[in-house]
């Protein structure tokens, strides 16, 4: 059945996992976790709990007290099976969409002080994204049994976003001493 589920279906379930939640709760975790690669918005997770319930993947805890209340939404064990299978299945090839590498890649096209502005740019957004993984407190909202029950996988997920960020940035160092360098 997982072949059925959209990306976002996935993660959802994926965010369920560990214990249940409220719509906005996984929006909120979803930015905090998975924004930078992965992307849940709110024009589809709301749609999407809808699915998942009708198909049974997932159900809801008590009804929500009160007019602001928020309904909880947990698996069940059909949505577990699912999110198992789905975490079993060989991951597709990465791809990205890069605008800022495909402006590099033609930068030949402007002068150097130009080309240099590219790379600063790149390093810009770089450095931002370091700091912003740097202020990331991991397994945020989890009870103390849920994070000694884990592995520390949204810690390595975190670290390798710093590393990816900190290569980046040393890469734009790179490149930009190298078109600095006058040439004859």
């Amino acid at each position: 059945m997982s072949e059925e589920l959209t990306p976002t279906a996935r993660t959802i379930l994926g965010f369920l996992a560990t214990h249940p939640r409220s719509g906005y709760e996984i929006r909120e975790a979803a930015r905090r976790a998975v924004s930078f690669f992965w992307g849940v918005s709110d024009g589809q997770l709301y749609p999407q709990l809808k699915l998942l319930a009708a198909r049974g993947l997932i159900e809801t805890v008590d009804p929500p007290e009160g007019p602001r209340a928020r309904q909880l939404w947990r698996l069940t064990d059909e949505g577990r099976e699912a999110f198992l299978a789905w975490l079993r299945e060989p991951s597709k090839a990465l791809q990205t969409r890069d605008e800022n590498l495909v402006k590099i890649l033609f930068a030949a096209q402007l002068d150097r002080a130009e080309a240099v502005r590219l790379i600063q740019e790149r390093r810009e957004s770089f450095r931002w994204l370091h700091d912003h993984l740097a202020s990331v407190a991991t397994r945020t909202g989890w009870t103390d049994e849920e994070r000694q029950a884990s592995l520390p996988t949204p810690d390595y997920i975190r670290d390798y976003g710093l590393e990816f960020a900190q290569t980046a940035i040393d890469w734009c160092d790179r490149v930009e001493a190298d078109l600095s360098r006058s040439r004859p």
